[in-house]
């Protein structure tokens, strides 16, 4: 029998994880501390959110019944000191880490919990919606590994600066009026064995999406992405791997702007509005003003696939405290592979609108909330620095499926 949502267990989550580091090989010869203790301490650093590896240790040294009751939770033998800590976590292949990422989600799933996530049927089958956007996680001009991208910048005077660092291509489940959101594992972006130019977000998404396909090969997934990704080689791939897309556009797509706007012509181009009022010691009204069409050409060029389009104008109007009248305006535009009716037409502009998601529910929650993404708990040679994310990635997924 499924367990029940409210039934998730942090014991059971801690399991999962665990077996699975037992299965990571042990690159050392001889050893003290088991290699899956060394990594479950490091999942135990940000599952308490401690500021430093430093604190960690002395979290467990304060209270002997406390670290007792931490030892059994987290399974661990012996509490590393950080120097160990890093030096092992430095030689073990980040990669290892995605097996964790899927089981988990498997383990949720089971549980039903990806009820509340659905966010719409498309031919009566459930489509869960994806946020995915890049983020840097560390900057420096001195500390690098061989992992680092290399950035250069040059001012008013010409004088160039160099800089290493990190950036990370973040998944994660969401669903429109959910601030819980289940994150997938994190993609790294990193310079490529035998490549001397920077990897970028695009090209790390589509080593993503070839992964999530292999990891979740029944999930039906719709794509909530920013407007980089607008091209017709993102748009092929979503679709040979069977999901769907909702791609936010700005107006520079000139050809695909003007066909909408000759399209309203004859008719090709539909509209919508629609009004409502809230609040109650002061009422907003708000007038949100749809334009939608179907199957129209994105580019130029003789291969630019035909997509869907939809974009909304948002007023919102209200008398403040003093009699004063305020008014803010938004505009929002996307491009999707779902054909556009009046029975969807607001759940994917709304869709589209939820990819903040990502920036509001998972990075913003990850650098200022405890968990200290962009604080540098050990750069290392190799892989330190991206292991250490993922161990702060497994504690925010345990963290979420709580909610």
């Amino acid at each position: 029998m499924a367990r029940h949502p409210n039934q998730l267990k942090v014991i059971d989550c801690h399991d999962i994880i665990f077996n699975n580091f037992k299965k990571i090989p042990d690159h050392r010869p001889i050893s003290v501390i088991p290699l899956e203790s060394l990594l479950m301490s490091s999942l135990a650093v940000f599952s308490l959110k401690c500021p430093s590896l430093l604190s960690f240790e002395k979290t467990f040294q304060m209270n002997q019944t406390r670290s007792d009751n931490l030892k059994r939770l987290f399974r661990l033998e012996r509490v590393p000191s950080d120097t160990q800590l890093r030096e092992v976590l430095d030689y073990v292949n980040y990669e290892h880490y995605r097996p964790v990422f899927k089981d988990l989600f498997s383990y949720v799933q089971k549980a039903k919990v990806l009820e509340k996530f659905v966010f719409m049927d498309i031919d009566n089958i459930p489509h869960y919606s994806v946020a995915v956007d890049g983020t840097g996680i560390f900057r420096s001009e001195k500390i690098k590994c061989c992992n680092c991208l290399v950035f250069e910048r040059v001012d008013a005077d010409h004088k160039s600066t160099v800089t290493f660092g990190h950036n990370m291509l973040a998944a994660s489940l969401v669903a429109p009026g959910l601030k819980q959101v289940i994150p997938f594992c994190p993609e790294a972006i990193v310079t490529q064995d035998g490549k001397t130019k920077n990897d970028s977000e695009i090209t790390a998404f589509k080593r993503f999406i070839k992964d999530f396909k292999k990891d979740h090969p029944k999930l039906k997934i719709v794509f909530l992405l920013d407007a980089l990704y607008a091209n017709h080689p993102v748009i092929k791939l979503i679709e040979e791997h069977g999901h769907r897309y909702i791609i936010a556009v700005k107006n520079t797509k000139d050809l695909l702007f003007s066909l909408v706007k000759e399209g309203e012509e004859n008719q090709a181009t539909l509209f919508y509005e629609k009004s409502l009022s809230f609040g109650q010691k002061i009422i907003k009204n708000k007038v949100l003003k749809y334009r939608y069409h179907n199957n129209v050409r994105l580019h130029q060029d003789k291969d630019t696939p035909y997509v869907n389009f939809v974009d909304v104008h948002e007023r919102l109007t209200w008398d403040d405290k003093d009699g004063n009248r305020k008014e803010e305006v938004q505009y929002f535009s996307f491009i999707t592979n779902i054909k556009i009716d009046l029975s969807n037409l607001e759940a994917i502009a709304q869709g589209g609108r939820t990819r903040w998601k990502v920036e509001n529910e998972t990075f913003n929650t990850l650098k200022n909330r405890g968990y200290n993404l962009e604080h540098n708990y050990g750069h290392g040679e190799y892989n330190l620095s991206y292991n250490f994310i993922m161990s702060m990635y497994l504690a925010f997924f345990v963290d979420q499926i709580q909610g």
